[in-house]
């Protein structure tokens, strides 16, 4: 993310500084081939559900899979068990196909700031919860919580309105390789830790 560092007349301005905690997940993300489909499908059901609120780039579409935690500033030790959990993960690569939406409770109001609820595509019951079971036990050997239930799911906007599950048209892509990501929240910049590929085991 960019920013012009002074203004024209010479005085220099501090660079943004994230307002929220930095945060740390494994996800699918989307080729750049699957892109357009689902940002078609984002115009589509925001517009069908008048959700005006704060929309996902293309470019960030994923499928979040296991949450590692919300941090001031993420530790190496976080960062290497994490790691260390990704390492122990194997699965083939598999379809992930998506034929509900719906808003989740998110930030409730608080101090006339109105709530802010991600409406996603919730991934359907298949590999991709098998991965996210196993991405879930590898965290928990490596020291770290994990929740015992986990829905992975594809977020597509913040808004203030509530949607009920709703059907969509199936929509899917091929996942061949899981992330883990440092979500620098506050700048809206996503930084790569590791890759795995979805692979076989020999």
């Amino acid at each position: 993310m960019s920013r012009q560092q002074e203004f024209d007349f010479g005085i220099p301005i501090p660079p943004l500084q994230p307002k929220l905690r930095d945060r740390v997940f494994f996800a699918l993300f989307l080729q750049a081939k699957n892109r357009a489909a689902f940002w078609s499908l984002q115009k589509h059901l925001c517009d069908l559900n008048g959700i005006t609120g704060s929309l996902l780039l293309k470019e960030r579409f994923h499928v979040s899979q296991r949450h590692v935690g919300d941090y001031k500033r993420l530790r190496s030790k976080i960062e290497f068990a994490a790691k260390r959990a990704g390492q122990l993960v194997e699965m083939p690569a598999f379809e992930v196909t998506f034929s509900y939406a719906v808003s989740f409770p998110g930030r409730p109001a608080a101090k006339g700031r109105p709530p802010s609820r991600p409406f996603v595509l919730l991934a359907d019951d298949g590999p991709v919860c098998e991965l996210s079971r196993l991405i879930g036990v590898a965290m928990k050997a490596n020291g770290l919580k994990s929740a015992d239930h986990f829905v992975p799911h594809m977020t597509l906007a913040y808004d203030k309105k509530f949607i009920p599950r709703q059907p969509i048209d199936p929509i899917s892509f091929v996942a061949r390789e899981f992330v883990l990501v440092h979500s620098l929240r506050g700048l809206t910049i996503y930084k790569d830790l590791n890759r795995w590929p979805l692979v076989a085991a020999p």
